[in-house]
């Protein structure tokens, strides 16, 4: 119980770092006794924001899981902003917080607006009311957060190679999660998605060396996100 609730502390530090960066310093220990990787917890993702549906609470919610350039749609309630404009900001590290779309509130203090995901990693977005507008009566700005991942090709590997070693000294077993990567370091933590399922890994291998592919998932890997054959996948990394 003590080593899953470590690697659940791993995934959590993970995705909370922003573009998951600064996280590759938190890699998984090799288990001596097999020479593999500890397996990281799978954990299902969670729905974001803080609430939905109460009219009379400031209320964001944006779906857990993006991917970069695609369309992410925020929806969330503005007391007392029916026919104002609401603004949607994103969080820089390095300049606060930020403008990236705006919309109308509707009669009923409902609203939704839709914001193209242009950052890799942990974002955090909030609802204000327009500035000249904002009031204490509104309550504090609700935020939520999305986890936005770069695209990729990946396969996966397994069967044929188990008992081998491993480029980064692992011995390859069918419980062994983890991804072989071309240049990143060994050990170096991973979050990947692929319908709808997220998990966080580290580098293991050396591959893959074929075609445009840029990932090799092992098979416990690609088992733990329902992955076959090869295809596209979502990734972070530090």
């Amino acid at each position: 119980m003590t080593s899953l609730r470590r690697l659940r502390a791993t995934y959590v530090a993970v995705l909370s770092c922003a573009a998951f960066a600064a996280c590759a310093d938190g890699a998984l220990a090799a288990a001596p006794e097999t020479g593999g990787a500890a397996m990281p917890a799978v954990i299902a993702p969670t729905t974001g924001g803080i609430g939905y549906g109460d009219p009379r609470t400031p209320s964001l919610v944006v779906g857990p899981i993006a991917v970069m350039g695609t369309t992410v749609v925020a929806r969330g309630t503005m007391p007392g902003g029916a026919g104002r404009d609401v603004i949607l900001q994103r969080l820089d590290k390095h300049r606060g917080w930020r403008n990236v779309a705006r919309t109308r509130v509707r009669s009923s203090e409902r609203f939704a607006v839709n914001w193209t995901a242009d950052r890799s990693g942990r974002v955090s977005l909030r609802a204000v009311l327009a500035r000249y507008l904002r009031t204490a009566a509104a309550g504090p700005a609700p935020i939520a957060g999305v986890n936005v991942y770069r695209r990729a090709l990946a396969t996966f590997y397994g069967p044929g190679f188990f008992g081998n070693q491993t480029a980064c000294g692992h011995t390859l077993t069918p419980d062994l999660h983890g991804v072989a990567h071309k240049r990143l370091p060994c050990g170096t933590l991973v979050a990947i998605t692929y319908a709808g399922r997220e998990i966080v890994v580290p580098v293991i291998d050396r591959g893959p060396f074929n075609g445009d592919f840029s990932w090799d998932l092992t098979q416990a890997t690609a088992d733990a996100l329902g992955f076959t054959g090869s295809g596209e996948i979502g990734y972070a990394r530090g």
